[in-house]
């Protein structure tokens, strides 16, 4: 009977001052995990060196990897049997993902040309501005002054109803009469 094979996202911890060279071995642990246990890395990201909310093993700092599997139970587990005894990784998380869960494509980043303006690439951005240019475009201005005025007035009633109970209060103060 075959095992079934599902995917998984697990993110795991090094410490922050850890050379490439150990956390190169960590990677080679997954990868060889992988390969012994009819397991494949789908995605791997480096989110790099973060600050931690809290010390872990006296560590302030820790460098965040992101690695998306399709491996069957019995490798998850190996794994994480692996990262418990390994000293490279100070805290780990797997998370099953959904059946249907399709990896998506991340847009990279905008880059900046050295005058600080974005640079002559296909960025995301484009269709964002098409967006707000078109919202902008059916938001007439009458409907901006209308809610202008509307909320003037609820503004100048407000200060109408707070006057006279001002005034009440100072004319009747209790126990004199």
């Amino acid at each position: 009977m075959s095992e079934v094979v599902r995917k998984y996202e697990l993110i795991y911890i090094h410490p922050g001052n850890l050379p490439s060279e150990d956390v190169e071995k960590v990677d080679e642990i997954l990868n060889g995990t992988l390969a012994n246990q009819a397991g494949e890395l789908l995605h791997r990201e480096d989110w790099g060196i973060r600050t931690l909310a809290y010390p872990v093993r006296k560590f302030a700092e820790g460098r965040y990897i992101l690695v998306r599997i399709a491996c069957p139970v019995e490798c998850l587990k190996e794994i994480e049997r692996r990262f418990k005894i390994t000293e490279s990784v100070i805290k780990f998380l797997s998370i099953r993902l959904a059946d249907d869960f399709v990896q998506e494509e991340i847009p990279e980043p905008v880059a900046e040309t050295a005058e600080g303006e974005e640079a002559s690439t296909d960025s995301p951005a484009a269709p964002q501005e098409e967006v707000v240019e078109t919202v902008a475009a059916e938001v007439s201005s009458t409907e901006v002054e209308a809610d202008a005025a509307e909320d003037e007035k609820s503004d100048a009633e407000e200060a109408a109803t707070e006057e006279p109970e001002a005034e009440k209060s100072e004319d009747e103060k209790p126990g004199e009469e």
